[in-house]
């Protein structure tokens, strides 16, 4: 081939690899507009409103960011009770974990992730039967506290498991040859673990913090209850974005904060080795307290199944519910409660992996196998940080407009609330998959597409269908399982954005634990858990199916 015969294809390659390159940014643009619009659509919408009041006038409006006199006192009782969640559920979830290096089948210990999404009205139903056979008052903000830890209880453990078992086990062998077993925990196991232990303290925190529904059914006014209050009475969306500023900005701080401490985690999990390569032996105050936390965790999922059986099949009007929520009048709420739940799901799978592309650094096109990058990762994990009524309040300002008509009011609005609150849960799931694929796998699927040694035609689907999505689609699925039992249970944004008319499961069992129809409900509740562990066991399932799918990849490509 001659020299001008080369630049000939030269200068026709040449437009070609412009219009790939306009191509690109095209669907660039397009994706993050669509990200930006459902992810940070209703944050963006309240703080476009709140520039326009202060254009107006509004200079007053400011102190509701300041929380002052009843607010302040408001604040720090909400701090502390999430503070004392977080607290409960990370020492509950570390006893149990430590615990579970002597049991003969440690996978039981995940069992507690079926219950990850369960309804937090279902938990307060299950323990006020509980608490009212002891004599217990049902009210007040120790009676919330215990709840809404046992509530968050399967994240604990969660959080704690995945913690723990980034230590080394070469580490802990070591130590112990010195050290006694609780000295190894305390010195080496715990200190390593820390960072991430911090972490999930911090997330713990957060959910305890922006979250009104428990609270409220005892009587205990929180700060997130106080933005719903607020924005009824005015019906001014900027006035609930300036009084949630110390939510937002504690939010901001905690998730920033939390990228740190994922940084300077000292091990990457393995999810092969538990850190102990012998059952270890604690003392007898130590055991005993292990011995105490198992009996909680065993209580706390076999607690709300019970009384809702009981409660549901013992005579009354629970029965009568149930079959009504099968078939009858209240049936039509059931299925409308599974359409937007499954709606979401479906959605919410593209936009996890759009959504993680943006925020973590890619590497060939693959997102990074680490934390999201500084200054942007922990943006994306904001809206599921909202106060759940900021977020209702967010898609009233953006949707609630004459060319959006046809939109405002639907059912569409408690989809797109699913979608900005539980998005950065799947989009987790699937970053967590990600990290178990060896890299190796993503750089010889990218040298045969360049190559063409094996991939000769449409490479890059090709590579995206027979090589990535394989790999993904066990990440993938649990994120939309999740989603969808999260959006089962959702309450506090779906309160303001459901249309005249229509109602949630949800809401209806909200409304009837206000005036205490535990009988009545109870019925409505096991619909709703039977719907939600179904969900929540398929996501385990897809769990240890992208475990297992990871190492055989990487065995297969040693």
């Amino acid at each position: 081939m001659t020299v001008r015969q080369r630049q000939g294809q030269r200068s026709e390659g040449a437009p070609r690899l412009a219009g790939r390159a306009l191509r690109a940014l095209l669907v660039g643009a397009v994706s993050a507009l669509t990200m930006s619009a459902l992810l940070f659509g209703p944050l963006l919408a309240l703080l476009w409103a709140a520039g326009e009041a202060l254009a107006q006038g509004h200079a007053d409006w400011l102190l509701l960011a300041l929380p002052l006199g009843r607010r302040a006192a408001l604040l720090l009782r909400s701090l502390g009770l999430a503070a004392g969640v977080a607290l409960l559920d990370m020492t509950l979830g570390v006893l149990l974990v430590s615990a579970s290096w002597r049991w003969r089948r440690p996978w039981l210990r995940w069992l507690s992730l079926a219950l990850l999404a369960l309804p937090p009205t279902i938990h307060a139903l299950a323990w006020n039967a509980a608490l009212s056979f002891l004599g217990v008052r049902l009210a007040g903000p120790w009676v919330s506290l215990w709840v809404s830890a046992m509530a968050l209880l399967p994240v604990g453990v969660g959080l704690a498991l995945v913690s723990l078992e980034t230590v080394a086990r070469p580490l802990v062998d070591s130590a112990r040859t010195c050290q006694t077993d609780l000295s190894v925990l305390a010195r080496v196991v715990l200190p390593l673990a820390a960072p991430l232990l911090a972490a999930g303290g911090g997330i713990l925190f957060l959910l305890s913090l922006m979250d009104y529904s428990i609270p409220s059914l005892y009587g205990v006014n929180v700060y997130a209850l106080e933005i719903f209050a607020e924005f009824s009475a005015s019906y001014a969306p900027a006035r609930a974005l300036l009084l949630a500023a110390p939510l937002l900005v504690t939010a901001a701080v905690l998730l920033s904060g939390g990228q740190s401490w994922l940084r300077r985690a000292a091990q990457q999990p393995t999810w092969r080795l538990a850190p102990w390569g012998a059952p270890p032996r604690f003392p007898g105050a130590f055991a005993l307290a292990q011995q105490l936390a198992v009996t909680l965790w065993g209580l706390q999922m076999a607690l709300p199944l019970f009384v809702l059986v009981t409660l549901a099949f013992g005579g009354g009007e629970g029965l009568a519910m149930l079959a009504d929520a099968v078939s009858g009048p209240v049936g039509r709420e059931f299925g409308l409660s599974l359409g937007i739940a499954g709606a979401a799901a479906l959605l919410s799978a593209p936009l996890s992996a759009l959504a993680l592309s943006w925020f973590n650094a890619p590497q060939r096109g693959v997102p990074r196998r680490g934390v999201p990058r500084r200054g942007a990762g922990w943006a994306l994990f904001l809206p599921a940080a909202l106060p759940a009524p900021l977020v209702g309040v967010g898609l009233i300002a953006l949707w609630n407009r004459p060319e959006f008509g046809a939109l405002y009011p639907s059912l569409a609005l408690p989809v797109l609330a699913a979608l900005a609150r539980f998005t950065p849960f799947a989009a987790l799931a699937l970053l967590a998959q990600l990290r178990r694929v060896d890299p190796l796998l993503w750089d010889a699927a990218h040298v045969f597409q360049s190559s063409g040694a094996r991939i000769p035609r449409g490479g890059a689907l090709r590579t995206l269908l027979r090589v990535q999505l394989p790999l993904a689609l066990p990440g993938l699925l649990t994120g939309m399982c999740l989603v969808f039992a999260l959006t089962l249970g959702e309450l506090g944004a779906t309160l303001l954005v459901a249309p005249p008319g229509q109602s949630t499961l949800t809401l209806r069992i909200y409304n009837y634990l206000h005036y205490g129809a535990s009988d009545s409900v109870a019925g409505l509740c096991l619909a709703l858990a039977a719907a939600t562990l179904a969900a929540g066991g398929l996501s385990v399932v897809f769990l240890n199916w992208g475990a297992r799918k990871a190492r055989r990849a990487r065995w297969n490509h040693e």
